[in-house]
């Protein structure tokens, strides 16, 4: 990113302010400056001439020319091509030094004195790689709307065209993509050195209700990955193809090529202000409005384009195809305003082999609502040019991103981080000149974000923020200081060990996958409903872009890749955190277990897995954490995502609260997987934790033989087993333990939606041994119970 001088002070008096300051500045607030350059010094001498007279010199391609430059005329003779009368020209005078090294000498050339030079872009100090192959071997021609350039002949020319710049390149941190536009580093700079931003908003006010309905319709294979489509629209008045000389250099100074085309230009002006790009398209060449952004293979290459009736209108980060691009005569101008996931405009950058202004903003994380600001500053730079007759306000069509604008922390917060004794009034003042907010109240501070810094998502990010404006170098160096102290008990971490023990003990695999996922898969396996993702600022590839919602789908594709290399015999489980930008932190278990669940190669014993031996593992965890089964439900959701199998499946309830989810995988899903039947549990350890019961209650066991009594029933599938258990043994005496020993499924139960359960109940007491008598009677009331519940006993 290129900062100039001169760009500075048409917003901030620099007056008292040297190029030094500047730089120990930039670097001061975080931006790493890797060179400055000053202009001015490239060139000793440079004048502005008018070219009065122009020959051909007989037999050669030179001309003679006759050059006046204020107080007197030159005769200079010149090769280029495009020289000729009625232009201004840059004229290096005899004894001047230009910044390719030449010194200016009277010399003669082809027998005629040549008293100077008039100069081309890359003599003077200009990179020859950002000016057109056609004007490299041509004199430049100054050009000003404003100036009456004949009244400035023979004066320094440098200042004519801002030659007399002094730049400053920095080097952009991914989290700092926003100053990619310089509006962002204007105020970083005047909120550093306390100065007023002035002419910042003399902007064009006056826009017209945007009545063009204009659609965009996106192909399915990139709706998620397109995050803001606008557009707005221009009436233009009679204008010419050129650009002031001052804005010209000042692009190229930016490492722009200028496109020839004025408006083409000016949008490129506004890009570097703002970070937005812009898409132009001359209206009155689109035969329909129904545009479309699509992957279409151009050149053996797929690349993402916006098309109208299957023709490509724009190759999105290049210009506008020329049948449909704005020239001379456009009159109707459209202007589109994309934001794309930046990881599919790396892509498309790999696939062009380019780099210009448009592809360095799209590949970079930027702000995707910044289509008013981009569209207001555009508008005011056509208006400076007189190009306006009409500007229409932005219609959005499509707008997913909502910045997270509003922060909460307390003053204690940020100083206990950085080691600082912070005032409330400090920290306002460091903040004074940007684009935040911050309100109190007592010693909690409410940050209101600048929209455009979207790298800020925490508290952290805040105090980080802090410390950088405050600057690093003011924050008080201490010694570390180690302090002992007697390590807490921790009992939910030794329960975790137990449980991490108990699952290796029954030959589970401890296993560690990836925390990061496609931002797709996050959504879609958001079991636990987390919001607020985590979203990597510039992930290195789409598969690795997310934060996890849930660790399910981790584990089934480690089991998906050990089916491939046939190692189907699996026992898996991991423990790990799932977090959100809410400073959400949870500890979750999931376990799995595919194929068989025992093997005997020897006896060919085999156990095939099933949803009950899994239940028991997780009744047998449910035990470690001491819960109340009476307290927990399973209830079987139908909406589910595909990859569950819609009946064998139950989201898990103690006490109202969701802990967790028990299911086997879709056959279709383990058929196209080349899985075997698999069964996927994940709980939420920390609810597991805040519900356990920490009293360990020890009791006595019964000296008398138990008894038991079973009892078949056929119940609804739209009963809850928890619900008609607890009303069949309301008031019953002497049960110590229940449980169903028996399921029954037919065609005639399946069509009634019912199914036939056989539960088991156990009888004993500790003071005496029950008589036949006694455990009859209360299992008559099992029986009364359940018949109350219009359940059919079998």
């Amino acid at each position: 990113m290129i900062i100039t001088r001169n760009w500075l002070k048409k917003y901030l008096n620099l007056d008292n302010i040297s190029n030094d300051q500047i730089n120990v500045a930039l670097n001061s607030l975080g931006f790493e400056v890797d060179n400055v350059y000053d202009l001015n010094s490239l060139n000793s001498e440079l004048v502005l001439g008018y070219v009065e007279q122009s020959k051909q010199i007989p037999d050669t391609h030179l001309k003679l020319n006759k050059v006046n430059i204020g107080t007197k005329s030159l005769q200079i003779v010149c090769g280029a091509s495009n020289v000729d009368v009625n232009q201004f020209v840059i004229v290096a005078p005899i004894n001047a030094t230009i910044a390719n090294g030449l010194t200016l000498t009277s010399k003669k050339i082809q027998n005629y004195e040549s008293q100077g030079m008039i100069c081309a872009l890359n003599e003077i100090g200009i990179n020859q790689s950002v000016i057109n192959k056609e004007d490299q071997l041509k004199i430049y021609n100054v050009f000003d709307k404003n100036l009456d350039l004949k009244k400035y002949l023979g004066k320094d020319v440098k200042q004519i065209i801002g030659l007399d710049d002094y730049l400053f390149e920095i080097d952009l941190t991914l989290n700092r993509s926003d100053c990619l536009a310089s509006f962002q580093i204007l105020k970083e700079l005047a909120n550093y050195f306390d100065l007023e931003i002035k002419n910042y908003d003399n902007k064009f006010n006056d826009f017209k209700e945007n009545d063009l309905d204009l659609k965009i319709t996106i192909s399915n294979k990139i709706e998620e990955q397109i995050k803001t489509i606008s557009y707005s629209n221009f009436v233009l008045n009679n204008h010419l193809n050129k650009l002031d000389s001052i804005d010209d250099i000042f692009l190229k100074l930016n490492q722009i090529s200028s496109t020839n085309n004025l408006i083409n230009d000016l949008s490129l002006l506004s890009t570097l202000s703002t970070a937005q790009t812009h898409i132009l398209i001359d209206l009155d060449k689109l035969k329909s409005f129904n545009l479309k952004l699509e992957l279409i293979n151009h050149n053996d290459k797929e690349l993402l384009c916006l098309t109208s009736d299957n023709q490509i209108v724009n190759i999105i980060g290049l210009q506008t195809e020329s049948k449909f691009s704005i020239d001379n005569n456009s009159k109707n101008v459209l202007n589109i305003m994309l934001n794309i996931e930046p990881n599919l405009m790396r892509k498309q950058q790999k696939l062009l082999n380019t780099s210009n202004i448009n592809l360095q903003r799209y590949i970079k994380p930027i702000n995707p609502n910044l289509f008013d600001l981009a569209n207001l500053n555009l508008t005011s730079l056509l208006n400076s040019y007189n190009l306006v007759n009409k500007a229409y306000k932005v219609k959005v069509l499509k707008q997913t991103y909502k910045n997270k604008t509003e922060f909460e922390i307390k003053i204690f917060e940020i100083n206990d981080l950085l080691g600082t004794n912070l005032t409330i009034d400090q920290i306002k003042s460091l903040f004074k000149k940007l684009d935040f907010k911050i309100t109190n109240k007592n010693d909690l501070l409410t940050f209101n974000i600048d929209p455009n810094r979207i790298d800020i998502s925490s508290k952290n990010d805040l105090c980080e923020e802090v410390a950088r404006l405050y600057s690093y170098d003011n924050i008080q160096e201490v010694a570390l200081s180690f302090t002992s102290f007697k390590k807490p008990k921790n009992l939910n971490l030794k329960l975790e060990n137990k449980l991490t023990n108990y699952l290796i003990g029954l030959g589970f695999n401890n296993t560690k996958t990836y925390s990061l996922t496609t931002q797709i898969d996050a959504k879609h396996w958001n079991l636990f409903n987390i919001s607020d993702f985590i979203n990597l600022l510039s992930p290195l590839s789409n598969l690795r872009q997310t934060y996890r919602t849930s660790l399910s789908k981790s584990l089934i594709d480690t089991a998906i890749y050990n089916h491939s290399i046939n190692n189907k015999e699996l026992k898996l489980f991991e423990i790990a955190d799932i977090y959100n930008l809410n400073q959400l932190k949870q500890r979750h278990l999931v376990f799995l277990t595919s194929h068989h669940i025992y093997k005997n190669s020897l006896t060919h014993q085999l156990v095939e897995n099933n949803f009950y031996y899994n239940k028991e593992i997780l009744e047998s965890i449910f035990d470690l954490y001491n819960l109340d089964f009476s307290q927990i439900k399973y209830v079987n959701n139908l909406d589910v995502i595909k990859e569950i199998h819609p009946y064998i499946n139950a989201a898990i309830y103690y006490q109202k609260q969701l802990i967790g989810f028990i299911y086997q995988l879709n056959p279709k899903f383990e058929s196209e997987n080349k899985l075997n039947k698999t069964f996927v549990c994940e709980i939420n350890l920390d609810v597991l934790n805040e519900l356990k019961n920490k009293t360990i209650e020890a009791k006595t066991l019964s000296k008398f033989q138990s008894s038991s009594r079973d009892l078949t029933i056929e119940i609804s599938n739209d009963l809850i087993y928890q619900d008609v258990l607890l009303k069949a043994i309301s008031d019953v005496k002497y049960i110590t333990s229940s449980k169903v020993v028996d399921l029954y499924l037919d065609d005639k139960l399946a069509k009634n939606n019912t199914k036939a359960l056989t539960i088991q109940f156990i009888f004993n007491d500790l003071d005496h041994q029950l008589t036949e008598a006694e455990i009859n009677t209360e299992f008559e009331k099992i029986i009364s119970n359940v018949k109350k519940m219009k359940v059919v006993i079998r």
